[in-house]
C-alpha cells in the first residue's frame, strides 16, 4: 500500500465548531499531517454534542460527563479524529512567537475566526508568510473578508436563510425552514477543502503560496446556482412546495406500515409512471387520462398522492423500496440516523469504524464515502486530547529543549489535559 494521497503536506488547523474542522479533517483523512490548535479553556468545538453514559458511544449521542470533561464528545472525535492535538495560547507574546514558529515548519494555515481578528493578533497572511514564503493560508469568516456585511457574525442555520436555501424549504404557504442538518457546515467544509488543494496544485507548479479569501455565505448561495440562473433568464423564483417538483409528478414521501414509517418516490419519466401503476397494480391510475404524462400529472398531485399512500401505507417501507426498484422506478426508504449507519449498504462498505480512545472509551467513526484504489483515505486515529502531541510538535518539530516547554507549560503559554484538568 503507498502513502496516503497527502503524505507530507502539514496543516496548521485553527478552525473553530464545525465547517473548519470538517475541511481540515478531509484533508487529514487524505494523509495530511494536521496540527488542531487550541488554548487551554478555550475549546470551542469540545463543548458540542449530547451527553450519554457508559464506554461506548453512539453514532449520535455523546458520552460520559467525566468524559466530557476530558473533551471526549463525538462532535467532537468525528471533526478532529487523525488531528495532531497542539495547545498554544496565543495571547501570549510567546505564544505568538511559538505559533510563528509552527507556520515556518507548515504547508497551509487555516481559520475561520470573524474578519480581521488574525491582523488584530499580528498574525495576518502579510506577517506570517514572512515565515513560510510559499505559504497557503485559508481565512473563511462568515461573510468573507470584504463587503458591508464583513464584520457581521454568522453560524451555520444563519446562513442557510441568507443563502437562500431556507426560502425554498417548506410546505407552500408556510415559514421557511432550515434543513434537518444544518447543511451549512459541512457544505462549507467540503468546499474549503477543495480550495486549499486548489492552491497547492497551484503552489506545485508556480512555487507560490496563496491567500484564500473564503465566504461561507458565497458557498451556501452557490448551491442555489440554478434558482439564480432560472431568475436571471426569466424572472422568477422557486417557491416553497414541500417535497414536491414543479414539472414531475409524483414526487414525494409517503406512508408506510408502522410508526413514522415513510419512503421516498421520484417519478422523472412515463416510463418509471407506468412501472409504478403496474408494480401497485392500480388500473384507476394506469388507465387515467388526466395522468397520461408529467405535464398533466402535476396538476392533480393531490389525487395521485391519495392512491400511492393506499398502497404503501400497508407495506414496509424496505419492501416498498425494493419493490419500485426492482420495477425501475426511484424510490429509497427515509432512515433515521441510526437505521442509515446500520442499513445493509453501509454496513457492507464497512462505513463505521471504531476505535478505541486513550481513555478506554469506543468510538464509531464515519469514513470518507471515497475508496481511493491504492491510497485509502482511513481513519487511523482518535480525535486528540487537549495538547497530546505538544511534546512531538514542540520538541521534536521544532527542536525546543524540554526545559522550556516546561516554563511554557507552567507559565500557561501551553497547556496538556493534565494542566487543563488542574
Amino acid at each position: 500500500m503507498r502513502d496516503p494521497l497527502l503524505a507530507g503536506i502539514r496543516v496548521l488547523d485553527m478552525t473553530q465548531i464545525r465547517a473548519g474542522p470538517k475541511g481540515s479533517r478531509w484533508l487529514a483523512d487524505a494523509g495530511a499531517e494536521v496540527i488542531k490548535l487550541e488554548a487551554r479553556g478555550r475549546s470551542d468545538s469540545r463543548g458540542f454534542g449530547r451527553r450519554g453514559s457508559g464506554n461506548r458511544a453512539g453514532p449520535m449521542e455523546s458520552v460520559s460527563v467525566e468524559a466530557q470533561r476530558e473533551g471526549n464528545r463525538v462532535a467532537f472525535e468525528q471533526l478532529n479524529r487523525n488531528k495532531l492535538g497542539l495547545s498554544i495560547d496565543l495571547s501570549f507574546p510567546d505564544g505568538k512567537e511559538l505559533f510563528k514558529q509552527m507556520v515556518g515548519i507548515c504547508d497551509v494555515v487555516m481559520e475561520n475566526f470573524s474578519y480581521g481578528v488574525m491582523d488584530r493578533l499580528g498574525l495576518g497572511y502579510d506577517v506570517l508568510r514572512r515565515y513560510r514564503p510559499d505559504l497557503v493560508m485559508m481565512s473563511m469568516p462568515a461573510y468573507g473578508s470584504s463587503g458591508p456585511y464583513r464584520d457581521y457574525v454568522s453560524f451555520g442555520w444563519a446562513q442557510e436563510h441568507m443563502g437562500g436555501i431556507t426560502s425554498r424549504t417548506g410546505y407552500q404557504g408556510g415559514p421557511p425552514l432550515k434543513t434537518g442538518s444544518i447543511v451549512a457546515d459541512p457544505v462549507n467544509g467540503v468546499h474549503g477543502a477543495i480550495a486549499v488543494m486548489t492552491a497547492l496544485v497551484g503552489r506545485a507548479k508556480t512555487g507560490t503560496g496563496r491567500f484564500i479569501d473564503f465566504s461561507q455565505l458565497e458557498s451556501m448561495i452557490l448551491l442555489s446556482g440554478e434558482a439564480i440562473l432560472d431568475y436571471s433568464v426569466n424572472g422568477r423564483s422557486p417557491q416553497r412546495n414541500g417535497n414536491r417538483d414543479p414539472f414531475l409528478a409524483p414526487q414525494g414521501v409517503y406512508q408506510c406500515a408502522g410508526d413514522d414509517n415513510w419512503v421516498s418516490i421520484s417519478v422523472t419519466n412515463d416510463a418509471e409512471w407506468v412501472a409504478l401503476c403496474e408494480v401497485i397494480q392500480s388500473s384507476e391510475l394506469a388507465n387515467e387520462p388526466r395522468f397520461a404524462s408529467s405535464e398533466l400529472r402535476v396538476n392533480y398531485h393531490d389525487a395521485i398522492d391519495d392512491l400511492i399512500n393506499e398502497w404503501t401505507s400497508k407495506r414496509d417501507k424496505i419492501q416498498v423500496m425494493i419493490e419500485l426498484q426492482n420495477a425501475g422506478v426511484p424510490a429509497g426508504a427515509v432512515l433515521d440516523q441510526a437505521e442509515a449507519y446500520q442499513s445493509p449498504q453501509a454496513v457492507s462498505r464497512d462505513f463505521l469504524v471504531e476505535l478505541v480512545h486513550p481513555d478506554g472509551i469506543l468510538f464509531p467513526y464515519s469514513r470518507t464515502p471515497s475508496k481511493f484504489s491504492k491510497t485509502p483515505a482511513e481513519v487511523r486515529t482518535p480525535g486528540p486530547l487537549l495538547g497530546e502531541h505538544n511534546e512531538y510538535l514542540l520538541g521534536t518539530l521544532l527542536g525546543i529543549p524540554e526545559s522550556e516547554q516546561q516554563r511554557l507549560e507552567s507559565s500557561g503559554v501551553t497547556a496538556t489535559l493534565s494542566t487543563d484538568l488542574g
